[in-house]
């Protein structure tokens, strides 16, 4: 199940990563390892931004960002999936509802996001689920998915 976030599970998920490499994963580099929750809370614009949690059976999955970043365009970024859960197949459960949610706004034409090249996991997900590898942003892959 997909929702619009809390504090409290941006907070259980600062438990997730195991260290400072972990971390810039998710929050790039703009978001320092150690920064507290409502820091970055406020930092990643939350409340103003689509900021979304995936839950499976009372278990909180996943924590993302999904929102319009530029006109007829949703972008997906800070994407992290519960390490307890990895590689069960839930964090594609968790791409497909962001997409799903994404998708179903009128004016959605298109779907962006960034990621680091050595996160091979997450680009062979994203590549799966018919994203394109665009070109370079900051050191990070940038990935597309056109409406059919």
């Amino acid at each position: 199940m997909l929702k619009r976030a809390t504090i409290d599970e941006l907070k259980e998920a600062l438990t997730w990563p195991d260290n400072a490499a972990e971390f810039r994963l998710w929050f790039g580099e703009k978001v320092p390892y150690g920064s507290s929750a409502e820091a970055i809370w406020e930092q990643i614009k939350a409340e103003e931004r689509g900021t979304f949690s995936f839950y499976r059976g009372g278990t909180l999955i996943g924590f993302a960002q999904a929102y319009q970043k530029v006109e007829n365009g949703i972008h997906i970024a800070c994407l992290i999936v519960n390490s307890a859960v990895r590689g069960q197949g839930l964090g594609r459960k968790f791409v497909e509802a962001l997409l799903e949610n994404a998708w179903s706004q009128e004016e959605t034409q298109f779907i962006t996001l960034n990621v680091y090249p050595e996160n091979e996991p997450a680009r062979r997900l994203y590549n799966s689920l018919g994203f394109d590898e665009v070109g370079e942003n900051q050191g990070m892959v940038a990935m597309g998915l056109e409406s059919q």
